[in-house]
């Protein structure tokens, strides 16, 4: 059994913030519906604004071999006891988690707000390699306080992800969550920017930071690749699917909300990106073989990006998502 969830649990409580209570092992189900029903969902941990204003519920998720079952427990908890608008379920995942089981975990996120929920997934411990989070979770107590773990930072990504830095539109603008979001991001401004519409959204823009996917070698601006657009609250219609359930930001609303207000910023997405979900920042010109996709993808985009004359900083997904 691991010992590194006990810690955290520990460490979060010890850090909570000024006007916040945290709490661990806190259940949503009656015990009687429990009992009927054979589970509970539980959080690792629940913080708690003083005032009962907003709550987190809190799963870590550090290495277990079905992430996602965490996600269906506090989905059909819904069912029976539906999340008040106080309150959110956040998913933080460790790089010891594989790939494919991680993202479907973020997936699952878009099917809890189909069913009118609040539910974000981000990363845990996000600068560690997974052989390095596996090691950490088989020592005690004392080796884990000695190692210098960024607890603070960890509990601080739960607050930025889920907390909206500004309600435009009818959307609630947040930082992105999670590496799958990011990707998804790129992908999207690369299909908008091939349309006559989102040619003329873009216009011609200059940009230093680029996200990077190496298996498509495509690249997209860290300033649109590094938000999410969630409907107003939060929460969609229940029962009604859309690509606007898992955040994607599009040409449309970057446009409408770039409008020079700063509201989004292109250091703050990069710096995010970098220093809380763990993507790697390199120069391009430091790597030849990253000099050349960039070329190859940038020739065809010259009209449309230009880039800083300090040359264009490459952000890639860390090593264990790929």
């Amino acid at each position: 059994m691991g010992q590194l969830t006990a810690f955290l649990q520990q460490e979060f409580a010890r850090h909570c913030p000024a006007g916040w209570r945290c709490l661990p092992e806190r259940s949503l189900l009656a015990p009687s519906l429990a009992e009927l029903l054979g589970y509970q969902a539980k959080a690792d941990v629940l913080l708690e604004k003083d005032d009962g204003s907003r709550r987190l519920w809190v799963e870590f998720e550090v290495s277990r071999a079905d992430p996602v079952a965490n996600h269906a427990k506090f989905a059909t908890t819904h069912l029976f006891a539906p999340q008040p608008p106080t309150d959110c379920f956040v998913a933080m995942v460790s790089p010891h988690v594989t790939r494919g089981r991680r993202n479907l975990a973020a997936s699952t996120v878009g099917v809890m707000r189909s069913l009118g929920m609040r539910a974000f997934q981000t990363t845990l411990l996000p600068h560690l390699a997974a052989a390095e989070v596996k090691r950490l979770n088989h020592l005690g107590g004392e080796q884990l306080a000695a190692a210098g773990l960024p607890v603070g930072a960890e509990l601080e990504r739960a607050f930025v992800v889920t907390e909206p830095m500004a309600t435009v539109l009818q959307r609630d603008l947040h930082l992105v969550g999670d590496p799958l979001d990011v990707l998804f991001n790129l992908r999207q401004w690369n299909q908008d920017l091939g349309t006559a519409e989102g040619r003329r959204l873009w216009g011609q823009r200059r940009v230093t930071y680029f996200v990077h996917e190496p298996g498509t070698d495509l690249f997209a601006p860290a300033k649109f690749c590094g938000y999410s657009v969630l409907p107003s609250g939060g929460r969609a219609v229940a029962g009604v699917v859309s690509p606007a359930l898992f955040g994607r930001m599009t040409m449309a609303v970057y446009a409408a909300l770039n409008t020079g207000t700063h509201l989004l910023d292109g250091h703050r997405a990069q710096a995010h990106l970098s220093g809380r979900l763990g993507m790697i920042k390199r120069r391009v010109e430091e790597a030849a073989d990253l000099g050349i996709r960039f070329a190859r993808w940038h020739a065809t985009l010259r009209d449309a990006v230009r880039v800083h004359g300090e040359g264009p900083v490459a952000l890639l997904p860390p090593p264990w998502f790929m």
